[in-house]
């Protein structure tokens, strides 16, 4: 009699187990969605914005707002690793409150100085930042002639 009660225990705890580790999950998941959301709005009517597909599959996007000739905010996204986010993130933080002439100077050295050291396998994403960030410029400056 006891051997089944303490089977029916472990059933119910073995539940209880998932379904708590489920809920977890969930507010991780919910917890990461809102941060990235609040953390890197999306800007309405940008500046300038460039979409560039690199060789490897990576895709990366930069916005720009400006006010007084200098970047106010920036948008970034990128659908590649670890390494292609950490690049286009630097590149967009580092535009930040700089002028045209400024953000023409941001190179793939600048942005792996902000970052660190990459994996040789991954120097492109870098690369691919640098890319963004100039035709996200060109873009301001096709539009702001």
């Amino acid at each position: 009699m006891l051997t089944n009660i303490t089977e029916e225990v472990k059933k119910t705890m073995s539940i209880f187990s998932i379904f708590i580790a489920f809920l977890v999950l969930m507010v991780v998941g919910v917890a990461w969605f809102l941060l990235y959301y609040f953390g890197n709005p999306v800007i309405d009517k940008p500046d300038g914005i460039a979409k560039v597909v690199g060789n490897c599959g990576d895709t990366m996007e930069i916005a720009l707002k400006m006010k007084n000739d200098k970047v106010e905010k920036t948008h970034y996204w990128t659908n590649g690793c670890s390494f292609s986010k950490i690049c286009v993130q630097a590149a967009a933080t580092l535009a930040y409150n700089k002028s045209i002439d400024e953000l023409q100077k941001i190179n793939m050295v600048t942005i792996m100085d902000e970052v660190g050291q990459l994996p040789e396998t991954h120097m492109h994403c870098a690369q691919l930042a640098e890319i963004t960030l100039r035709r996200s410029v060109k873009d301001f400056l096709r539009r702001h002639p």
